[in-house]
């Protein structure tokens, strides 16, 4: 079966931007807090994907949001000699706050922020509309 013009017409627009500006700074609002376990941190949080590019399209309404932690890193040493990879080691220390602890504390903060907003909302049946991550 074809898909017909105007059904072409309209995919082909640029989706709805209100929504998704209300939700980017509500989940920005939210990660950016100050009471939050990460917040004393070197991260940043912007978007990604579609809205960023501008290219989102009628129907296809999900955000892509970044936190990324910017104070650490990974390296690859396999192009030092051995001689060089030995000063590398000494003068680097590893991180005091690794990227599975960024991790666990930002997951850990939205799932509490979301709960605590669900439950002023729904009063009694937070049990019915709890959100987790997904399991990976």
């Amino acid at each position: 079966m074809p898909i017909s013009e105007d059904q072409l017409k309209t995919w082909a627009k640029q989706g709805p931007t209100q929504q998704f500006t209300a939700t980017y700074e509500t989940l920005k609002n939210c990660l950016n807090d100050s009471n939050s376990p990460y917040y004393s941190k070197d991260f940043s949080i912007f978007l990604q994907g579609s809205y960023r590019n501008d290219t989102n399209v009628y129907g296809d309404s999900d955000v892509d949001v970044v936190i990324r932690l910017n104070q650490t890193f990974y390296t690859d040493l396999s192009n030092l000699s051995e001689e060089d990879k030995q000063l590398w080691n000494a003068a680097r220390s590893d991180a005091a706050y690794t990227l599975d602890q960024f991790k666990k504390d930002v997951t850990g903060w939205l799932v509490k922020k979301i709960r605590q907003r669900r439950a002023a909302r729904y009063k009694g049946n937070l049990h019915q509309r709890e959100w987790e991550p997904p399991k990976r």
